[in-house]
């Protein structure tokens, strides 16, 4: 005999089409006209509330009529109510650094177990009174601990019932959900195959029978693998031209490049699917787009791409860079919300852009204000060869910057320092202005003499991504067998934490990084412990792909080119794919390289899991990828 079932919702779901899926004997009831229909017909009924932002309070006449239908004995699942049962909530609070934990013992035949940690982005739920039913054990409850995909669940997980999320009642005759289920698809929860069973579960209890509809969901995204079978040419090929084509179809670049590029799809992925956009015009991601479009050029010789990245350069240099003769001319303002800043790092994901624009085209357009921008930064470099994490001109006096030039700037930082000093290496390839080099020995000499203890940001691991090309230009320049056996150490190390799937996961031996989980900070390390199957776009992988090539260039070494080789199919398998143009095409900050899927811990407070950096991570990794595709033509000009 089919179930009746009456699903009451304001407009349809995720969750309200799984339902249907169910069975045939659907009705939908718009809550307006609950009081008109005979719930006496149904079997069971499902109240979904999470359609909207504002909780779903039931008249109490309506909530009367489910009530009695729950005294008859029915089951009843209410999402995102403003009442239900016996429970009554606060206002509605968000669940941005929050996490989901299953606690129910018997979810195995769903894919389920103890202890899961579950995501439901920057969600919206309501928060039970604390003395409100301490005995309801939870089904889901949430949680914050840095652990990347399980916990142990105890009894002291109960403590506080205001975090619960998913529970039964009465007799388990009701289910409560007490956050925005709805639309789990589309809002992106992940892992998803876990919501995936979670669904199940759910319909499967409303049903009193099991109930497999999770192989209806149509997902948000997808990622496909790189195969035996497939080409690997025609995968890269492909996946450089979806790179190039997401700037654009992502809605990111701003006049087609004239007013620069904003700088990328935020971590903040809203109950209803939305996610938020980050729109300030920064200098480094401005320049990284550049390179990606000029390259993209070099390889199909699309004029289109030539003129956009000749557009962005000229908002770094012609808008974003000081031109007045002062103290502080030649440097390049990190952004328009903070314009008199400057972090060395940033400014050199601006000017090793153009300076291989002049190197491999012979041009010197822009020369002489890369020229500029370097000199800034020596001029404010301490005598070790490294800079401060950043200036602030409001506090640059001619005193600071005398200070700051006579003393050590004791900041052995990859992250900081790698590129502002493989930036002055390749500004004296081409200049030959001695202070660049001697400047960019002495701060490798420095980051060297600490390494592997260097100041960690994130972790380890993104400390050997950042170094790989500096090394390589350090050893291009001096030719010293010593740098050339620094670089062939720091790769040779990096492969401790090389994955199978050609990832390289985030690790930080005895935890020492600045923004490690253990610490409270408002800038977060994807790493929860050694081991974790994580791989960081936006910190760490996403540097490998143009260092593992220069390297290439630099040395001859077919190892190079067959690390770079084995990442590439990597990046190919992990990028993005979706019909929103938001995601496809690109990669985002965290990913499990076994499941596959963009997940992890959702600390950092403004670039969790789901941000999509327009510089940093697609522009990067693109780049890479299509100086591989250009090698034989590339590498004629580090002979």
């Amino acid at each position: 005999m089919e179930r009746k079932m009456a699903i009451i919702t304001e407009s349809q779901s995720d969750l309200s089409e799984l339902l249907q899926k169910a069975s045939t004997g659907i009705r939908i009831i718009n809550p307006e006209h609950l009081s008109s229909a005979d719930l006496d017909a149904y079997d069971a009924i499902a109240v979904l509330g999470g359609t909207q932002e504002t909780p779903l309070l039931l008249t109490p006449r309506n909530r009367a009529s489910i009530e009695a239908q729950i005294k008859r004995g029915k089951k009843v699942f209410i999402e995102y109510c403003g009442a239900a049962g016996l429970s009554f909530y606060s206002p509605p609070s968000p669940t941005r650094y929050d996490r989901l934990v299953f606690c129910d013992e018997d979810g195995g035949e769903f894919g389920l177990s103890q202890g899961d940690l579950l995501d439901d982005q920057c969600n919206t739920a309501l928060r039970s009174y604390p003395s409100a039913h301490p005995e309801y054990r939870s089904i889901l409850h949430y949680v914050r601990k840095d652990v990347h995909r399980s916990i142990q669940v105890s009894s002291e997980l109960y403590e506080d019932s205001s975090h619960r999320a998913l529970w039964l009642e009465n007799n388990d005759r009701l289910m409560v959900c007490s956050f925005r289920l709805s639309h789990f698809v589309k809002a992106r929860f992940s892992p998803l195959i876990k919501w995936k069973g979670l669904a199940d579960y759910i319909v499967s209890w409303l049903c009193d029978e099991r109930v497999k509809v999770s192989g209806f969901i149509k997902d948000e995204y997808s990622t496909r693998a790189f195969t035996g079978e497939d080409s690997f040419e025609a995968r890269l090929r492909d996946t450089i031209e979806q790179g190039v084509a997401w700037f654009r179809e992502a809605e990111l670049l701003i006049d087609e490049g004239r007013e620069g590029i904003m700088e990328g799809i935020a971590t903040e992925i809203y109950p209803d699917g939305k996610q938020r956009v980050l729109t300030d015009v920064r200098n480094d991601c401005t320049g990284e787009a550049s390179m990606a479009y000029f390259l993209h050029y070099l390889l199909t010789g699309d004029a289109n791409s030539k003129l956009v990245s000749d557009r962005l350069i000229s908002v770094c240099f012609d808008i974003l860079q000081e031109k007045e003769e002062t103290r502080h001319k030649g440097m390049l303002r990190w952004s328009g919300w903070q314009w008199g800043t400057c972090y060395q790092d940033d400014a050199a994901r601006v000017l090793i852009p153009q300076l291989l624009k002049c190197l491999y085209t012979g041009s010197d357009d822009y020369l002489a204000e890369c020229t500029d921008a370097l000199h800034f930064l020596v001029s404010t470099t301490g005598t070790d060869g490294t800079r401060v994490s950043r200036t602030d001109n409001i506090k640059l006096t001619e005193a600071e910057m005398r200070r700051l030039a006579s003393e050590p700037g004791n900041f052995p930082s990859g992250h900081y320092n790698g590129y502002y000093l493989a930036s002055l290496l390749l500004g004296y390839r081409l200049t030959g202005i001695e202070p660049f080099k001697e400047t960019a020995v002495k701060g490798m000499q420095t980051i060297m003499a600490a390494y592997p203890n260097t100041r960690r940001e994130h972790s380890e691991t993104q400390e050997m991504c950042r170094l790989i090309l500096p090394l390589a230009w350090l050893y291009w320049v001096t030719k010293d067998d010593e740098h050339k056996a620094w670089l062939y150490r720091v790769t040779k190390d990096l492969q401790r934490v090389r994955h199978s799937s050609g990832a390289y996961l985030e690790w930080d031996t005895g935890y020492q990084a600045n923004r490690s989980a253990k610490n409270d900070t408002d800038e977060c390390s994807l790493l929860t412990n050694n081991g974790d199957p994580i791989a960081d776009f936006l910190y760490s992988v996403n540097w490998l792909p143009i260092g593992f090539m220069q390297a290439y260039f630099v040395t001859g070494d077919d190892y190079f080119m067959e690390l770079w080789r084995d990442l590439a199919k990597f990046m190919i398998s992990a990028q993005l794919h979706s019909g929103n143009k938001q995601l496809h095409g690109g990669w985002a900050r965290a990913f499990d390289v076994e499941l596959m899927e963009v997940f992890g811990l959702p600390k950092d407070t403004g670039w969790g899991p789901w941000v999509i950096e327009s510089g940093w991570t697609v522009a990067e990794i693109v780049s890479g990828l299509t100086m591989g595709a250009l090698s034989e033509r590339l590498k004629l000009f580090y002979a």
